[in-house]
């Protein structure tokens, strides 16, 4: 039996990865519902018949996504989805409980309690939560 000998050319692969829209962010947060009920009760903003936050909306940490506008590798924005009707929600973040000094949210990071606002009509939420990794080990690696 007669063998036949091949060459075969080398042949390198490189895969790149190629960010979509949104970035797969190893951390999520929802909104703490009774605390935030409570910040909207002290700036006479509740109504007691009508809940601002509820657990089944922005208290589902799926329901802020954020976004990669550029796809630079970068967050850009965080909104809100699964509102009451309300459609998506642009968040501006905050540093401390007195909503007045924004953070962009590239600097949120696991553990932080970070406060954020949506707005619709006349009405503005103030929401508060604090951010865990959703991935063990690799805290805001997309």
């Amino acid at each position: 039996m007669k063998m036949k000998k091949t060459w075969e050319v080398p042949v390198i692969l490189v895969q790149q990865f190629e960010a979509n829209e949104y970035v797969a962010a190893c951390w999520g947060v929802g909104c703490s519902v009774s605390e935030a009920n409570s910040i909207e009760q002290s700036l006479h903003n509740y109504d007691p018949n009508n809940l601002y936050h509820g657990a089944d909306h922005c208290g589902l940490s799926g329901n802020q996504v954020i976004y990669d506008d550029n796809n630079d590798g970068t967050a850009d924005r965080m909104v809100e989805v699964g509102t009451d009707g309300l459609g998506t929600l642009n968040c501006t973040i905050y540093t401390d409980s007195s909503y007045s000094t924004q953070m962009g949210v590239s600097a949120v990071h696991t553990g932080q309690t970070i406060y954020w606002t949506t707005s619709a009509g006349n009405k503005t939420w103030h929401h508060v939560g604090t951010v865990f990794n959703t991935v063990p080990g690799h805290p805001n690696r997309s």
